[in-house]
């Protein structure tokens, strides 16, 4: 009898403690630390599945990942903005930690998106020196703040923002030796927190990288691997280009209130080469493809390191997936603007996705054409201000990455009508010589994420996030032709499509 009544008292109580469970505090973390009990790892790399892997570290309800409603954010961010995208993981900065518990026990993952997707493994094959947000127990932060999820409330949070980071984002162009000794020295000096990430995840694998940034074959610092997820990508235009090609394709929809996709203008492939490829004959002005327009041509690309940036290269000007002569071009480069700025040629390199965003915005508030590449995580309308929502989605060789599907912008690609799509790979650094040794946690984390990702529960097929696509080959129990695609390039995005269903 009293043994029976030990376990209903300690069943009242669990129940009590998983009715009753709050977000992750700094107190419980340092608590954990203090126990030895805290798991802690880092993950960097691509900046546009932001969400998607927040949402992987989540679960969803995949059975591996959080425990429901014990969610915290922290975001180095200034603390500005209380609802909505001034909130959610994507768009609260590069540099992040999530805390959860996970079984119980208290986690953090922080998450480093600057640079690029090529930052999943340039920590490891070029020494690249990445900064974070300091150690989360005992880091000073400004702003409390709720994230509601209400299509899913598993990945509802509190969000802490302006919180410490350690170190600098890397300066536009790329790492430097001065911005690795000085993010090194800033890492070292939180000893608290992880010292070097374990891996991440990229758009696309690292053979689409040159070797000499960090790319190519990785396989003697850790474990790259297909993530069974995708990205759909779209070629974006600044709001006045958007009608000014409307116009100079005779469409019906030219006015100021409405984009719907079935109206939008097209790009073609051949003609977005012609302004990315190093010569293109489409840098002057936008007279070839809007007959007697003299506004310059505004391109605003990612840096060399961004997967991005790879996809764009990949899929447009065959680099480097085609590597003989006259088989590829090389893109063009901030270097190649003509002066002044104001005409003729302006090209502007982010190191993220919301510098793309930014300045394709500022183009638009400006009535200039702009012009880049984003994937379609990202939707204009549900940006925080018109500082980034000046950027629309157009058709690309006749189709719209949005079509029938504006709330999920993948089903033309998952159908496999439109092929600017990547699938996505991750990393798991090895212990290499001169590393200290994974720890569990640090050794199953990417995985974990990458399952919850990859095969969900049938609950959580309606809930993937905006833009992400399933591998046919993951075993998802998701349907064919909405959430997963109908075909696969078996892990090299050089590689034709296949169908397999």
């Amino acid at each position: 009898m009293k043994l029976t009544k030990i376990a209903l008292t300690i069943a009242v109580l669990l129940g009590s403690t998983q009715a009753f469970a709050a977000p992750v505090t700094q107190g419980q973390i340092e608590a954990a630390r203090v126990a030895g009990t805290l798991q802690q790892a880092w993950i960097s790399g691509a900046s546009a599945p932001t969400i998607n892997v927040y949402e992987g570290w989540v679960g969803s309800g995949a059975g591996v990942g959080c425990d429901a409603g014990t969610n915290t954010i922290f975001t180095s961010q200034a603390g500005t903005g209380t609802t909505g995208p001034n909130v959610k993981p994507g768009s609260i900065g590069n540099f992040m930690a999530y805390a959860c518990t996970r079984a119980g026990k208290v986690s953090v993952l922080y998450h480093v998106v600057d640079g690029g997707s090529l930052l999943y493994v340039a920590p490891h094959t070029v020494g690249t020196k990445l900064a974070r947000v300091k150690y989360v127990g005992t880091s000073t932060c400004a702003t409390s703040l709720p994230y509601v999820d209400a299509s899913n409330p598993d990945n509802s949070a509190t969000v802490f923002k302006g919180c410490q980071q350690v170190g600098a984002a890397l300066p536009s162009t790329g790492a430097t030796p001065a911005s690795n000794s000085s993010n090194a020295a800033a890492v070292a000096a939180d000893p608290l927190a992880p010292q070097l990430p374990v891996g991440g995840f990229s758009d696309v694998e690292a053979a689409l990288f040159p070797a000499t940034i960090g790319g190519g074959n990785v396989s003697s610092k850790g474990v790259e691997s297909p993530a069974n997820i995708g990205q759909v990508f779209g070629v974006v235009v600044s709001t006045p280009l958007y009608r000014a090609l409307q116009a100079a394709q005779s469409l019906a929809d030219v006015n100021a209130t409405t984009f719907d996709p079935a109206f939008a203008p097209n790009i073609t492939s051949q003609q977005y080469v012609s302004i990315v490829a190093t010569g293109g004959a489409y840098q002057t002005d936008w007279s070839p493809i809007i007959p007697g327009s003299t506004k310059r041509m505004i391109l605003a690309r990612r840096v060399d390191t961004s997967g991005t940036q790879a996809s764009s290269n990949a899929f447009f000007l065959k680099k480097p997936c085609t590597d003989a002569v006259n088989a590829s071009f090389n893109p063009v480069k901030a270097s190649d603007s003509t002066l002044p700025i104001g005409s003729g040629f302006e090209v502007f390199e982010g190191s993220s996705t919301g510098n793309v965003k930014t300045r394709i915005s500022t183009a638009a508030i400006a009535g200039d054409f702009a012009i880049g590449v984003m994937s379609t995580e990202n939707d204009w309308r549900t940006e925080a201000s018109s500082a980034t929502s000046g950027y629309r989605y157009v058709k690309v060789d006749g189709v719209h990455p949005e079509a029938g599907d504006v709330a999920n912008a993948r089903v033309q690609a998952t159908n496999g009508n439109y092929p600017f799509h990547m699938e996505t790979v991750n990393f798991v650094r090895s212990n290499y010589a001169g590393v200290p040794a994974k720890t569990p946690f640090e050794s199953v984390v990417v995985g974990q994420i990458t399952a919850a990702l990859s095969s969900p529960p049938a609950t959580s097929c309606a809930l993937l996030p905006r833009g992400l696509t399933l591998n046919p080959l993951g075993g998802s129990v998701c349907t064919v032709g909405a959430q997963v695609m109908k075909g696969t390039v078996l892990g090299n995005n050089c590689s034709p499509y296949q169908l397999t269903q």
